[in-house]
């Protein structure tokens, strides 16, 4: 498997403007616009927010990982959201969500798909880690730090 890093790129790395879960999600999912990862984006931004109201995607430890397997995702990939004034996701431990990954993959991509899943929480368990991609100046700080195994 590839590097988590090479699993995003800068510009799916965004400070967020929305302060709702839903609308967080819907400004993340919109930066693959344009970019191949998924042909139809409505179709992603519609899976995703129902994926959301069935069960909060915040894990916990101001982190939140939306996520959705679609057959218009060419390319599995994911996008990162940073809030400093945190959202509130209905989290676990009811906090406020700082750090965002959205993933999309494909139908047919399940083993990629938990892979990737599971080395991101594996990278972002640490809080170290969460904090030096919350406080990051620049995206490519972020690739860096992500691309650190």
């Amino acid at each position: 498997m590839k590097k988590l890093s090479e699993y995003t790129k800068e510009n799916f790395i965004r400070k967020l403007k929305s302060k709702n879960k839903f609308k967080a999600i819907e400004e993340l999912a919109r930066l693959f616009d344009g970019a191949q990862v998924c042909a139809d984006i409505d179709e992603l931004v519609n899976a995703l927010v129902e994926r959301e109201k069935i069960m909060s995607t915040g894990i916990g430890f101001g982190l939140a990982i939306p996520h959705a397997k679609i057959k218009s995702v060419k390319d599995i990939a994911f996008a990162i959201g940073i809030s400093k004034a945190g959202i509130n996701f209905d989290s676990i431990d009811g906090k406020p969500v700082h750090l965002i990954i959205l993933v999309a993959a494909g139908d047919r991509q399940h083993k990629d798909y938990l892979t990737l899943l599971s080395k991101i929480m594996s990278i972002l368990k640490d809080e170290k880690r969460r904090s030096e991609i919350i406080h990051a100046a620049k995206p490519a700080k972020i690739i860096d730090i992500l691309s650190i195994e």
